[in-house]
């Protein structure tokens, strides 16, 4: 199968979120690339299938603690790919005890419609999500 469309994204989260709440959308707000133009990063943080057919998508996320800062954010957390409304695949960051940082990654292929949505949400709640471009998320049209 021959693909005449360019469809691919890659955005990183610039501006830390220190506290998630469960079932938050996250904002993958330094878009540096977003051929065919499905990923709204800087509104909603959602990738939109341009058209029908298999994509690839990756996440990592890099995750913060700090003791002396704040007790109450997680020491560890669950995020997920999401596709419309059902779950693709789960990334777990457990932190290390004594750096008190962590990250995580995952890929997931789906089959999309056109118009279905892909995002990344929060299953934890007071994740502190290290910005600076650690974090990104990422999907391309394979065929």
């Amino acid at each position: 199968m021959f693909v005449s469309e360019k469809i691919a994204f890659h955005a990183s989260l610039y501006s830390a979120i220190p506290g998630t709440t469960s079932g938050r959308t996250i904002v993958f707000d330094q878009v540096d690339t977003n051929l065919g133009g499905g990923y709204s990063g800087i509104t909603r943080g959602v990738f939109t299938a341009p058209v029908a057919g298999t994509y690839v998508f990756s996440l990592t996320i890099y995750m913060y603690y700090d003791r002396n800062r704040s007790s109450s954010y997680a020491s560890n957390g669950d995020l997920y790919i999401m596709k419309n409304q059902d779950e693709s695949i789960r990334v777990f960051v457990n932190l290390d005890n004594n750096a008190h940082r962590g990250t995580a990654s995952g890929t997931t292929v789906l089959s999309l419609n056109k118009g279905d949505h892909v995002r990344v949400q929060a299953r934890t709640v007071n994740m502190y999500i290290g910005g600076n471009n650690y974090s990104y998320f990422s999907g391309f049209l394979l065929g």
